[in-house]
């Protein structure tokens, strides 16, 4: 059967080593950092707070690194400073001190982190641009920060087991020089784009399709705000060890493999749209099943399956459609946009929310917000298709 070619100058086992580095760093990190918070005497609404600036940069931080991207055409000098200064900055993470000295260094640590992603996807998407294999190829890519994280969170539990975990930051930092190291490994693409695809971003921004999708993004990271704050310390309180929660962790990034290698043939089978549609009503159901039945292993097994549709499907559909409406001299702000809208209002309310909750009603009312959240953008996201569908035409 006739495969078209890669495109030119493609060497995907850069961008895959890229992501493989900067996913480890993140699978040390994001199951982890609140035990080592709660370690260092940061109770829980400190914690909360802490990882809703994670989020809060993500507002902000990607607007800015993909508007200097895509205004000085040096990407790959980007990614690879910011690297470097993020790996610097965590180091900081580590010195003696309360909520209010971790409270700046945690901020400009991922202010500086906000960046590579979105400027190496906008380098990713120049590429592809114009491939009919682009989902199987972006997929391909992708698959190794799944590798990554779910490598570095397997062994990350028996290590805190058995060496405390006053050792994660260590080893955070030991993973984001590594990421740093393989930027300097990136090749960037050339700035393509044809004159009858110009579009500025607020006249997209303009569309209500587009506005309707970017606010089904952020309904569906407010959704996970719980997941990412307060995952670990609920099952914690159950009782599960920490080998145990990184085991439960890893498990949808699991399937998650499976389906970034084989997203191709879903996507030609059933389209973006119906698979993105899909995915709010399985996290719905997700985080319903953690609030209510985290105690029941067979259970709990199922909600952390359904990672590979909240999240892999999600990002891949919408990363998808965010290319085929930001090309060119957009590109970097589109998936910056994406970035700030979704992940750093939506994170950043969801982050704040789950510890309100938390603390004054109750672990499972924290989850059981999501399930509320990703039912809201399940409908935004079928206003989004329905608009699209009538632009085609």
């Amino acid at each position: 059967m006739f495969r078209r070619p890669p495109p030119a100058d493609w060497e995907p086992w850069r961008p895959a080593l890229f992501f493989g580095a900067y996913f480890a760093a993140a699978g040390a990190f994001m199951p982890y950092f609140p035990l080592y918070l709660e370690h260092r005497g940061i109770v829980a609404g400190e914690i909360g707070v802490l990882m809703a600036t994670a989020q809060a940069t993500r507002i902000f931080g990607p607007t800015f690194w993909g508007w200097l991207a895509d205004h000085t055409a040096q990407r790959l000098r980007i990614i690879r400073w910011t690297a470097v200064a993020t790996a610097l900055l965590f180091a900081l993470m580590i010195v003696p001190g309360g909520f209010w000295w971790l409270l700046p260094v945690f901020f400009a640590t991922q202010f500086c982190g906000t960046g590579q992603v979105p400027v190496s996807e906008a380098i990713i998407a120049s590429r592809l641009r114009g491939d009919a294999h682009a989902p199987a190829r972006y997929g391909r890519l992708r698959v190794w920060g799944s590798i990554g994280f779910v490598a570095t969170v397997l062994a990350m539990g028996p290590v805190l087991d058995r060496f405390g975990v006053g050792v994660q930051p260590w080893l955070v930092v030991l993973l984001l020089a590594a990421t740093a190291a393989a930027t300097f490994l990136l090749r960037d693409a050339p700035h393509t784009e044809h004159p009858h695809e110009r579009v500025s971003v607020r006249a997209r921004l303009a569309e209500p399709r587009v506005r309707w999708f970017f606010a089904s993004a952020l309904l569906m990271i407010f959704a996970h705000g719980a997941l990412y704050s307060y995952l670990s310390l609920h099952l914690a309180q159950l009782g599960y060890s920490k080998t145990e929660i990184g085991v439960l962790w890893v498990l949808g990034v699991v399937i998650e493999i499976g389906f970034f290698t084989t997203q191709g043939r879903f996507f030609r089978r059933f389209g973006v749209y119906p698979l993105l549609t899909a995915t709010f009503v399985l996290a719905a159901i997700r985080f319903a099943l953690i609030a209510q039945f985290a105690q029941v292993v067979v259970l709990l097994v199922i909600a952390q399956l359904l990672h590979a549709a909240t999240f892999a499907v999600h990002h891949s559909a919408s990363i998808l459609t965010v290319q085929r409406w930001f090309t060119g001299a957009t590109a970097a702000r589109g998936q910056a946009l994406y970035v700030s809208l979704g992940y750093g209002i939506g994170g950043t309310a969801g982050s704040l929310g789950a510890a309100w909750l938390w603390s004054t009603v109750g672990p499972s009312s924290a989850f059981f917000a999501g399930s509320v959240a990703a039912l809201l953008g399940w409908w935004a996201v079928r206003r989004s298709h329905r608009l699209d569908l009538q632009a085609a035409s």
